[in-house]
């Protein structure tokens, strides 16, 4: 179980007393009455507190999403902000509040419950301010909790169109239904040009949010991943220099791990990482003869500043404990290779059957148990079977 750092407790002081001073300063700018200004400040203070406590538990029990873990203070910062934001918005007529992208925001750091709840604080204080009435928050929260649900668990691959559009629409006819139902006036076009400025605005934030979540968290390595997956990185070149065998080895390697991964959903980068330096621990271990192979990985991940995803799959390489659909590429990547590279080492002239060689090494790992608790599907070890086979005249360019 985690500890609870001195950074993260001054952390959750900040989102407790920050949210507190603005909404008093708010209600004394538009001039609330002492009773509102009370009831608002506390409101908002109680549900920060909430907040908090419940992002600690999270936290501890290890249930925030992507690395959030590592960074509070950026939770922290964007709630305060969407704070911020709140005590503008009486400025505006409701129908304009282009507040949805912020329940994306708070649950792309944080997580879906701590996203939502702290949109809904956030919100309820900007109705309390503005002296809006309930269908407010009501529209405002069934919109933004929509697009949390819609923007869930997003991967590598980045699909954001259909979620921004159903989003996008939901809001504008769930803001269109309000004004229908609870404007007491004549229906006219008129009605709807907030509706569809605020769509404009909302999406243009939603954009923006969506940009620095690409860059802050789902490609924040990617950079890194093109460094190191370059066959003249430094590590590499040493490792040419100074353990030629395994570094063609884990070139032949990655060949195959960048394509079946394509192939099957998988992180293409990482598995080709994983090929490249999957036998740091054993290479390396001169430099470090003290120390387990464990520790060696550890320090060579930190040396070179692997990714933190990397740095685990090289973990469950070396543990012999597959559990990644990337891993499980790994090992059976380098398997084969090792295979063919072994019988062209008895026979360089020989004609190898590769579609029994496949076979074999597949039923091999399946008999070992090495596959008993990977995430690797029948279909996946299908997909791989029929690329290996399909891959002949590769093999003989290994002799």
């Amino acid at each position: 179980m985690k500890k609870i750092n001195l950074k993260k407790i001054m952390t959750g002081i900040l989102m407790i007393l920050l949210p507190c001073l603005l909404s008093a300063g708010a209600g004394f700018l538009y001039q609330r009455p002492l009773n509102e200004q009370i009831r608002n400040t506390v409101m908002l203070t109680i549900s920060a507190l909430c907040l908090v406590f419940g992002w600690y538990h999270h936290d501890l029990e290890g249930m925030l999403d992507y690395n959030n873990s590592l960074h509070m203070m950026r939770f922290a910062a964007f709630f305060i902000s969407g704070t911020l934001f709140a005590c503008l918005l009486p400025l505006f007529p409701f129908p304009v509040w282009p507040i949805v992208a912020l329940a994306v925001a708070f649950s792309f750091f944080s997580n879906a419950f701590l996203g939502l709840f702290s949109y809904a604080a956030v919100i309820m204080f900007a109705v309390f301010l503005s002296e809006a009435s309930v269908n407010v928050f009501f529209l405002y929260f069934l919109s933004g909790g929509v697009a949390i649900l819609l923007f869930r668990n997003l991967d590598e691959s980045y699909k954001v169109g259909i979620p921004t559009v159903i989003s996008l629409l939901f809001f504008f006819v769930t803001e269109t239904a309000s004004i229908v139902l609870f404007v007491n006036e004549r229906l006219t076009w008129e009605m709807f040009v907030l509706p569809v400025m605020n769509m404009c605005l909302t999406g243009l934030l939603l954009l923006c949010v969506l940009k620095y979540f690409s860059f802050s968290i789902i490609h924040q390595y990617r950079n890194r991943y093109q460094e190191i997956n370059d066959p003249e990185f430094e590590l590499m070149a040493e490792m040419k220099k100074e353990a030629r065998d395994d570094y063609f080895l884990a070139v032949h390697t990655a060949y195959f791990c960048e394509r079946i991964a394509a192939s099957i959903q998988a992180d293409a980068a990482l598995a080709k990482a994983g090929a490249y330096y999957h036998r740091i621990g054993r290479i390396y271990r001169d430099k470090w003869p003290d120390s387990a192979e464990e520790d060696v990985i550890i320090n060579m991940c930190e040396e070179y500043d692997f990714p933190p995803d990397v740095r685990s799959m090289i973990l469950e390489c070396a543990s012999r404990r597959f559990v990644t659909k990337e891993s499980t590429i790994v090992m059976l990547s380098d398997a084969i290779i090792s295979s063919v590279l072994f019988l062209f080492s008895k026979d360089p002239n020989g004609k190898p059957d590769y579609d029994q060689v496949v076979d074999v090494v597949f039923k091999k790992k399946q008999q070992n148990g090495s596959l008993d608790v990977s995430l690797i599907t029948v279909h996946d070890l299908a997909v791989m079977k029929q690329i290996f086979s399909r891959e002949k005249l590769y093999y003989d360019f290994l002799r």
